[in-house]
C-alpha cells in the first residue's frame, strides 16, 4: 500500500514489503553484485519484508545527534534474515552478510538544489567512479533507467527547511572483495496517484559495467 503522509524520510519507522511490480528486475543487478545463483533464484520467488527503525543517538566525539536507520529483513522461500544498521554521518562503516558479503558503507542526509530548469533535485556529491551524465541524472530523478524523462522525487517539507528544500538519504557502498559499488538516493515518488518509498540505485563493477534500477516498498503498518 502507498505510504501515509506522516511517513517521511525523517520517520520511516514501520513494516514494509518489497513491491516487485514497481521495483526494477532484481536478477541482473544481483548478478552484477556477485550474489550466488541459488540466492538470486530464491529471491525471485520470495516475499521480502522489511522492518525499519529510525531513531536519534548522540555521537561521543561531538555530542551532536545522529540519525540511525536499522533494517531488519525477513523473507519467504527459505532466505535467512539479515540486519543492517546505518548511521547518517557519512562515516565509513563495515557490514557483512550472506547476501552481499563484506561491504563498506556511508550514509547521509542531503538537501535539494535547484537545477537549470528551476526544479528542485537532490543535491549530493557523486561517489561512483567513472560515472556518466545519465547516472547522475537518474539518481537525481531527472530520467528513468531507459532515458525517458521522469517526474522524479517528490520535494517534501521537513523539520529543517531553513537548511534547504527537500530531504533525501544518499548512500554509497563498496564491496571489499569484488569491488562493485552501489550508490543510492532514497526518497518518495508517485506511481499513478499513490506515493511510495523509493530507492534509486546504480551498481557499477570495477570494469565499468553498470545498471540503474529502482527499489520500491509498500507500507504495511507501524
Amino acid at each position: 500500500m502507498a505510504a501515509l503522509r506522516e511517513i517521511t524520510i525523517e520517520s520511516l519507522n514501520g513494516h514494509w514489503v518489497l513491491n516487485k511490480d514497481l521495483t526494477s528486475e532484481a536478477d541482473p543487478i544481483l548478478k552484477l553484485q556477485k550474489v550466488p545463483w541459488l540466492i538470486r533464484e530464491a529471491f525471485g520467488f520470495a516475499t521480502i519484508y522489511i522492518q525499519i527503525t529510525q531513531y536519534q543517538t548522540q555521537t561521543s566525539e561531538t555530542s551532536q545527534p545522529s540519525t540511525n536507520i536499522d533494517f531488519h529483513q525477513t523473507a519467504t522461500a527459505g532466505l535467512a534474515a539479515t540486519k543492517e544498521e546505518r548511521v547518517l554521518d557519512w562515516k565509513i562503516s563495515d557490514h557483512e552478510d550472506y547476501f552481499f558479503g563484506k561491504v563498506q558503507a556511508q550514509s547521509e542526509f542531503v538537501h535539494g538544489v535547484i537545477d537549470a530548469d528551476g526544479i528542485v533535485r537532490p543535491g549530493f556529491e557523486l561517489q561512483t567512479d567513472n560515472a556518466n551524465r545519465d547516472i547522475i541524472k537518474y539518481l537525481r530523478g531527472e530520467i528513468e533507467a531507459d532515458g525517458r524523462k521522469s517526474e522524479g522525487f517528490i520535494v517534501e517539507d521537513w523539520s529543517g527547511m531553513s537548511e534547504g528544500p527537500g530531504l533525501w538519504v544518499h548512500t554509497f557502498e563498496r564491496n571489499v572483495k569484488s569491488g562493485w559499488t552501489a550508490e543510492q538516493i532514497w526518497g518518495f515518488e508517485m506511481f499513478g496517484d499513490s506515493r511510495y518509498f523509493s530507492r534509486r540505485v546504480v551498481v557499477m563493477t570495477t570494469k565499468g559495467q553498470y545498471i540503474c534500477g529502482r527499489i520500491v516498498f509498500d507500507f504495511v503498518d507501524r
